[in-house]
């Protein structure tokens, strides 16, 4: 793994550690950056919405309220998708209006505004006003089918969009901001109150979906875990109870490691529906049956997710040429293949595409690495596919199985003619060199004044050069993490760092020798006592560039 060190200053106070830090993430306004505004006080045009859609929309969901018709709020089934129908519906519902959500089925009615997903709504009846969240910016032709039917379509979403957008009756749209805030933008308009309350599900999408947290998404996230930690959300708590948060303060790390994914299982294997009425409900024991339904069902994802991706790892061992890697099997299960995608990407630091053949249509899920625009690499064989659709670093696509050969061949030929091999190397950025006496319980209060934590923030990763290992031993039931105890040259320092996952390197470190470490450093409490711990992140036996 090469490492990037973002600035050859070396600290020597927390002043030096706070100008570096936001030299490192290009903040502008310390202001905003330290004391977000509550997303409440921003304006449509801050956070990316078009004022005069926005009032269409408003207008056109009063007038289906007055007039007592039926509207439905059609999502999408990720975590994203599933918080902006829940932010969407419940405001309306406690509105008056006749509104349904309607979250697709992944393998029964496929991605987005299809065909077979409005046929599924016409079974029970025939809505009269249509609000898409999360989803639609790309739906040209289902748009003009309900338009034939005489339902008015509202879309809602923060997907690319085309170079043209779909003619429904109004379009709320933003690429700044994930879908979920979106919608909130929207459900704003009629109760600030509601709004607020919403705010911890518009936190949970935006880390979860991946969005940068400078900026608005920053404030939504800043102030949504605010209202969480505030414990009001029944779902929430449920699943932070099965999840082995219960009673803890929730930050960003939990959003995006251990509450998102769960939501994200239920769409990936089972019905997202689940996971909607989860973050609706209202009583307790509903609650708790529900987060353990969603918590049984992310166990069985993560075994499944394991077993694919060795399956997955076979056909790679075929493509080390390659700039772009493309598997396919009829094995992968169409609502693993993003993960599969991103655990290729992670360990291959290349594009990867996984291809599911398994239904009568192929589904591919892509995710990219810094600056290779993946969606622009999949928009660019579109004559090959039926629908795509997605953001920069991560998109997905479905095509005939006939198209399947001329897919790959396009993806890897694209690869090896456009993708410069510098972008394909494992990077590591860390902020700074560290001296191991700067460490302090002082120093890591100070880091969180930095938090929440996540895309274009990221957790500060510090290099720790020429250290020395004290100690050495291997931990877990399988002995496979590794735990060392580093000082500094005269020993008068000591370090606990942990490397998960790493056991295998305890033959291959000696104690004695004197190695640098890219950490991120973390307070451990135990038994009301509170110790400083080093996650390693990369270690390194050769100097620093």
């Amino acid at each position: 793994m090469k490492w990037h060190l973002l600035t050859e200053k070396v600290p020597s106070s927390l002043e030096d550690v706070y100008k570096i830090l936001l030299k490192n993430r290009q903040v502008a306004n310390k202001g905003d950056f330290f004391e977000p505004k509550n997303p409440i006080d921003l304006s449509a045009e801050e956070l990316g919405v078009d004022i005069e859609m926005l009032q269409k929309a408003k207008d056109r969901i009063l007038e289906a309220i007055k007039k007592k018709q039926k509207i439905i709020v059609f999502g999408d089934y990720d975590a994203d998708g599933i918080s902006a129908t829940a932010i969407l519906w419940q405001t309306l519902y406690d509105l008056g209006a006749d509104a349904l959500p309607f979250i697709p089925h992944r393998e029964k009615h496929g991605y987005g505004l299809t065909t077979a997903a409005l046929e599924e709504i016409y079974k029970t009846s025939t809505p009269d006003l249509l609000i898409t969240v999360d989803t639609g910016i790309v739906a040209h032709e289902e748009v003009e089918k309900l338009k034939e039917k005489n339902i008015d379509v509202i879309i809602t979403d923060h997907h690319q969009p085309d170079e043209t957008l779909p003619e429904a009756l109004a379009v709320v749209h933003s690429t700044k901001i994930c879908g979920a805030a979106v919608a909130w933008v929207l459900a704003r308009e009629f109760t600030e109150e509601a709004a607020r309350k919403n705010l911890d599900l518009v936190a949970l999408a935006t880390v979860t979906d991946l969005m940068p947290l400078k900026g608005v998404n920053r404030a939504f996230v800043h102030h949504g875990l605010e209202v969480m930690n505030k414990r009001e959300r029944l779902g929430l708590l449920a699943l932070q109870k099965v999840a082995g948060l219960e009673n803890k303060n929730i930050e960003s790390m939990q959003l995006g490691f251990v509450l998102g994914p769960r939501i994200n299982a239920m769409g990936r294997l089972s019905h997202a529906v689940d996971a909607l009425r989860l973050l609706c409900t209202k009583n307790k024991k509903r609650a708790s049956e529900l987060a353990s339904l969603i918590d049984s069902t992310n166990s069985d994802r993560k075994q499944l997710t394991q077993d694919l991706y060795q399956l997955a790892r076979g056909q790679v061992s075929e493509q080390k040429k390659e700039h772009i890697l493309v598997v396919h099997s009829d094995e992968f299960h169409e609502g693993i293949i993003g993960l599969i995608a991103g655990k290729l990407t992670q360990s291959y630091a290349k594009p990867s595409i996984v291809i599911s053949t398994r239904g009568e249509t192929a589904k591919a899920s892509a995710r990219s690495v810094v600056g290779v625009n993946i969606t622009e690499v999949i928009r660019s064989t579109r004559d090959l596919l039926l629908a795509f659709g997605g953001h920069p670093m991560a998109a997905g696509f479905g095509f005939e199985h006939d198209n399947l050969e001329p897919v790959i061949d396009y993806m890897f030929n694209y690869g090896r003619e456009n993708i410069d091999k510098d972008l394909l190397q494992k990077r590591l950025s860390l902020e700074c060199l560290l001296p191991l006496d700067f460490i302090s319980l002082e120093f890591l209060d100070y880091l969180q004044k930095f938090s929440p934590f996540g895309q274009k923030n990221p957790e500060p990763i510090f290099a720790l050069k020429n250290i020395k290992i004290k100690e050495i031993r291997t931990i877990g039931k399988q002995q496979n993490h590794l735990k060392l105890l580093l000082t500094d040259e005269t020993d008068n320092l000591e370090l606990t760092a942990l490397a998960w996952g790493r056991g295998d390197l305890s033959d291959s470190l000696q104690v004695g020798q004197s190695i640098n470490a890219a950490v991120t450093l973390q307070i451990n409490e135990w038994m009301d006592r509170k110790n400083i711990q080093a996650i390693v992140k990369d270690f390194q036996v050769e100097d620093l560039d």
